[in-house]
This record gives C-alpha cells, sequence and structure tokens, in this order.
C-alpha cells in the first residue's frame, strides 16, 4: 500500500527460461475514492538468435524450406503466437501427408537450448494425424524428438524446448501431417523459434 502524496516503484524482470514475444501488463492502484490503470508492453529479446526468420515477422517463409509428401507449408496472420505471423503446415482443409519446414543453423556461443510454439489443430487421433519436431545435430550425427507426435482437436499455444551444444551445426525440421479425410483436417501453427 502507498500513502496518500507517496510514491510506488514497479520492477519487472525475465529469466533465461522467458520465451521471446511480446507480454501485455496493465497495472491498476485503487485508492478508496478512485482508481486508475495503466497498460505497458514488456518485448522479450534473445541475445542472439541463430534461427534466421524465427518469428515469420518477414510475412514469408524466407529462411525455411518447404517440403513433405503434401509440402503445404504457409504463413499465416490468425490467432500467432506472438507478432503478426506465423508458419502454416498443412491446411484448414484436408491435405495428404506431411508437410515440413526445415532450417540449418549453427548453435551461437553461450547458447544452451532451442525453444518453439506450436498450436496444433487435430481433430483425429495420433494413429493417423499429428505435429512432431525432430533435430538433426548434424556435427554429432545424431537425431533427437523435439516434439513427439502430438494430435489434440486445439490444442492452443504449447511450447517445446531442447537442449543444444554452442558451435554445432543442427537442421530442425517441423512437421504437421493430414491422412486427407474429409471431415477431420489437420493443421499446425509454429512460431517463435529461437536459441538461447
Amino acid at each position: 500500500s502507498v500513502t496518500a502524496g507517496g510514491s510506488s516503484a514497479l520492477t519487472l524482470s525475465t529469466s533465461t527460461t522467458t520465451p521471446p514475444g511480446s507480454y501485455p501488463i496493465t497495472i491498476t492502484g485503487t485508492g478508496t475514492t478512485h482508481t486508475h490503470t495503466t497498460t505497458y508492453t514488456l518485448t522479450v529479446t534473445t541475445g542472439t538468435n541463430a534461427i534466421a526468420n524465427g518469428g515469420f515477422e518477414t510475412g514469408t517463409l524466407t529462411g525455411w524450406s518447404c517440403g513433405g509428401q503434401a509440402a503445404v507449408c504457409s504463413v499465416t496472420t490468425t490467432s500467432p503466437h506472438s507478432g503478426q505471423y506465423a508458419a502454416m503446415l498443412g491446411a484448414t482443409s484436408p491435405t495428404n501427408g506431411t508437410s515440413s519446414i526445415t532450417q540449418t543453423f549453427t548453435a551461437p556461443a553461450g547458447s544452451s537450448t532451442l525453444s518453439f510454439w506450436y498450436d496444433v489443430t487435430c481433430p483425429d487421433t495420433v494413429n493417423h494425424d499429428w505435429a512432431t519436431a525432430t533435430l538433426t545435430d548434424n556435427t554429432a550425427s545424431t537425431t533427437k524428438t523435439a516434439l513427439a507426435k502430438t494430435c489434440a482437436a486445439n490444442s492452443g499455444w504449447k511450447q517445446a524446448t531442447i537442449a543444444i551444444t554452442a558451435g554445432h551445426s543442427y537442421t530442425l525440421t517441423l512437421t504437421s501431417k493430414d491422412d486427407n479425410h474429409p471431415r477431420n483436417a489437420t493443421s499446425t501453427k509454429y512460431d517463435d523459434i529461437a536459441t538461447s
């Protein structure tokens, strides 16, 4: 509480695990007779992000390669995780097979994790349709699963994180798979892909 005529200070800080993005903040001061509010936006950025166009804010898939059996890859403005754009793999109408985007990068000095946000719309089951992500360490010749196959009618935005080794070359593959069933199109949005 603050006595009339006094002041108070609010300090906001983030941790190294805070995902990049813009966070709206509303501060409300409530008095005995008046209430005042003010809004701010806290913007979190990473020091050196090795991922090119990780937020897709170019409005394109620049820096990424589209592939897979269906190869239906686009950028959407519909409900991105942050900013104005997100990548969308698959479509709101059925597609036949996998759609993937890939990017090869070198983990910068001081980095230890790769993180990304995903939002899967999968009204089927994981036996038929899914979202998944793999990370191939080209330096060590190993591949790890960054996101196990997942299927949810409407997952909402969720974050996945995987460890990386500074100086190693990696290939990240983000995938959405749809079995072309006419009543349950599956698609996945990806956004805010970053090393930290």
